[in-house]
């Protein structure tokens, strides 16, 4: 690489890593200041205990007991423990392998909580691999519900077949769907609508950036936002058709990008009568207003409702929103 050719990279870095956190600091509605601090900071990693295999709380104590001898530190976080340190020791340890405990970022676990997913129901999980969130609803339900599994890449289906099958899942489907088109597969392979449906859309994944990793930018550029968000409205409107009326579906990311999570819900709402967005009883310490008017788009009000996180040490960047069926 030439000298100029060298400067060239380091000014389009500089100017993406600037436009982002100027993007960041009004979506957050904090001075850049202070959204560099949040984007500078590191975050830890976190785990969650798998209840379908680990069915006592004595067991569970023998689990935690294994970790802290392996060097692991932490504390009780929600469902699960951060890893303040001995990341290694939980990675390698046993009870990992054998699928006792799952690694998982704690923002990962909100949208299963908000679910609410209970035993009986017919639960989609649209983008479902590599598993987490699944293997999550099925602990919560305890393998009692009818839980479907799609995602439109083979090479992450079969990485879902593998953990679901070591973490002890019991699914109803596993499909290899392009979500863009599940309506008219599920009609001609599956047919059925769904109780409750996730989509944890694909995302540009801002929420795990960080600003003095030049690595994060590779992709990273408002351009690629906008046709990350096209596909959104795609999968969310699929989606939309095979719920219930009375149905639950949540929509999630981890990007703090407006046009990725309230523009997208905002989409649905005004090509659809049937929507109301749910109230989210969730109260974070690093939970942030909802964007309403975005670059002059006022985004319905309700949006209100919906759970923007900022990062933290301990909980990612996170989008949440909750929507009800109506008819």
């Amino acid at each position: 690489m030439s000298r100029k050719t060298e400067l060239q990279a380091i000014e389009r870095l500089a100017k993406k890593r600037q436009l982002w956190l100027e993007r960041t600091a009004l979506a957050l509605n904090i001075a850049q200041d202070d959204a560099a601090i949040l984007l500078t900071t590191q975050r830890q990693p976190s785990f969650r205990i798998n209840d379908l295999k680990v069915r006592s709380k004595q067991q569970g104590k023998e689990v935690l007991k294994t970790l802290l001898g392996g060097g692991w530190q932490g504390e009780a976080l929600g469902p699960g423990f951060t890893i303040d340190s001995g990341y290694e020791a939980v990675r390698d340890s046993h009870v990992v392998t054998e699928g006792l405990v799952y690694i998982q970022n704690a923002a990962s676990w909100l949208p299963v909580v908000v679910l609410d997913p209970q035993p009986g129901e017919a639960i989609l999980d649209v983008c479902a691999a590599p598993g987490g969130k699944a293997s999550h609803i099925a602990a919560i339900t305890k393998n009692q519900a009818e839980l479907w599994l799609n995602d439109n890449s083979r090479i992450r289906l079969h990485k879902l077949r593998a953990n679901l099958e070591r973490l002890g899942v019991r699914v109803a489907g596993l499909t290899l769907y392009d979500a863009t088109q599940l309506v008219r597969k599920y009609a001609q392979e599956q047919p059925r609508v769904f109780d409750k449906i996730l989509l944890d859309a694909p995302c540009s994944g801002d929420g795990l950036m960080r600003l003095n990793n030049d690595k994060d930018f590779a992709t990273w550029s408002v351009a690629h936002i906008k046709r990350l968000q096209q596909l959104q409205k795609k999968l969310i409107t699929q989606a939309w058709q095979l719920l219930k009326p009375g149905g639950t579906l949540v929509y999630s990311t981890c990007t703090m990008a407006p046009e990725e999570n309230e523009a997208v819900i905002d989409y649905l709402l005004r090509k659809n009568n049937d929507v109301q967005v749910k109230t989210i009883d969730i109260k974070l310490p690093n939970q942030v207003k909802s964007v309403l008017i975005w670059h002059g788009k006022e985004f319905d009000q309700s949006l209100h409702k919906s759970l923007r996180l900022a990062p933290s040490p301990h909980i990612e960047a996170f989008y949440v929103c909750s929507l009800l069926k109506l008819r």
